[in-house]
């Protein structure tokens, strides 16, 4: 049912598969930050998302938001990481139907919005059936290696949900940079539904004048899982080490991969100058990123790379990994390194060593890097998106 509100304020049902309240990555960042800044401009904003976490109530409130948590599965088996993980995020699109039918039932909605981070929804095809008009926000495009990226089952459901793109007709395509628009143009896509809306940041908590710095203290900011490429991390870190014994890293996520990669570190005899920091808050992450020195990153996908504007926000020189996605807000060489994908590993410890090495062109990124981050906000992003809303 659509909805007769006034033209310059929506009624939105925003869906996500994984809570805004709990753990989560890019996605869950990006729907947290531009539900609460539509509900600031006068939206009235509903998020339906996974209870991904213990103790997140069925209904809650935040930023202004009314938040629906959907059960997909018994809560006592969040707390084992891979079942807590996997599972609720692959039921999610059974288990909510219910649940947003009702809803799409009850309420007169101006527009449907969907979160499509990995793991599929249904939510376009009941927003067909009820006559609501939808946007879908995608991060990133999955290609034929989508497989190798995930695990085989999770790479074919990404293939699967990207194909709902083009089966469907949503009403905007709503992408983190002109390369993901111009791969999902290519793929069926049409271009006038795809807009850009780049990721944004809170600028302001992550640029600190500090001192405190500790020389030679790298850090990684990843979900722990097999395409964010933190094996490579460690790996380069381990020849970083040879050369420069008194290096060392912080690992800051949470994920299903973090006891392999704990052995891993073992294994290559750096256990105990790496720290596994886990899920931390963001306050936290904020401390640890303007403590250290330089940031590593060796994702293998990526959809935009928020963690590197964040990184760049709190003054470090990044050496990552080239993704074509960061063109739009990485020139390398300027704001670090980024390096070849088949010698990320090589490279990653070859740049990080010149770094080291280099204080003044540490110095001379550091001021890039702060000045690159504070041209994007997530003002910018909420108010692009609603342009984009009220546009339909």
């Amino acid at each position: 049912m659509v909805g007769q509100h006034d033209s310059s304020t929506q009624e939105i049902l925003y869906v996500t598969k994984t809570s805004i309240l709990g753990e989560g990555g890019g996605g869950e960042k990006r729907a947290k930050e531009v539900t609460g800044r539509l509900a600031d401009r006068g939206h009235d904003v509903t998020v339906a998302c996974g209870r991904t976490d213990q103790g997140l109530s069925k209904w809650t409130t935040s930023q202004g938001c009314l938040i629906r948590h959907i059960t997909c599965a018994p809560e006592y088996l969040l707390q084992f990481p891979r079942v807590g993980f996997y599972l609720p995020r692959y039921l999610f699109a059974f288990t909510s139907l219910p649940v947003l039918c009702y809803l799409l039932f009850e309420e007169d909605y101006d527009i449907v919005v969907e979160n499509m981070t990995p793991y599929p929804t249904l939510t376009v095809i009941l927003a067909k059936l009820f006559g609501v008009p939808i946007v879908a926000v995608q991060h990133e495009f999955h290609g034929d290696d989508a497989a190798e990226m995930y695990d085989p089952l999770t790479g074919r459901i990404q293939l699967l949900v990207q194909n709902l793109l083009r089966l469907f007709d949503y009403d905007r395509v709503i992408v983190p940079t002109r390369h993901v628009r111009a791969q999902l143009s290519a793929y069926g896509v049409p271009w006038g539904r795809i807009d850009v809306v780049p990721n944004g940041i809170n600028y302001e908590r992550f640029a600190r004048e500090t001192e405190d710095r500790d020389r030679k203290r790298l850090v990684t900011v990843s979900r722990l899982g097999t395409r964010k490429g933190v094996d490579d991390v460690l790996r380069a870190f381990a020849t970083v080490r040879e050369e420069h014994p008194d290096a060392t890293l912080d690992i800051v996520g949470s994920g299903p991969e973090r006891d392999t990669l704990e052995e891993l570190a073992s294994r290559l005899d750096v256990g105990e100058c790496v720290t596994f920091h886990g899920y931390v808050s963001h306050e936290r992450k904020v401390e640890l990123l303007n403590r250290a020195d330089l940031f590593l990153f060796a994702s293998r996908q990526e959809g935009f790379g928020l963690v590197l504007l964040e990184a760049m926000a709190a003054g470090l020189p990044v050496v990552a990994r080239e993704l074509p996605v960061y063109h739009d807000f990485f020139e390398d060489e300027v704001n670090g390194y980024l390096v070849a994908g088949e010698q990320a590993q090589t490279e990653i410890d070859t740049r990080t060593v010149e770094l080291l090495e280099n204080r003044s062109r540490v110095t001379q990124i550091r001021k890039h890097n702060e000045r690159t981050a504070e041209r994007y906000g997530w003002d910018n992003t909420a108010q692009m998106t609603e342009s984009a809303l009220l546009d339909l």
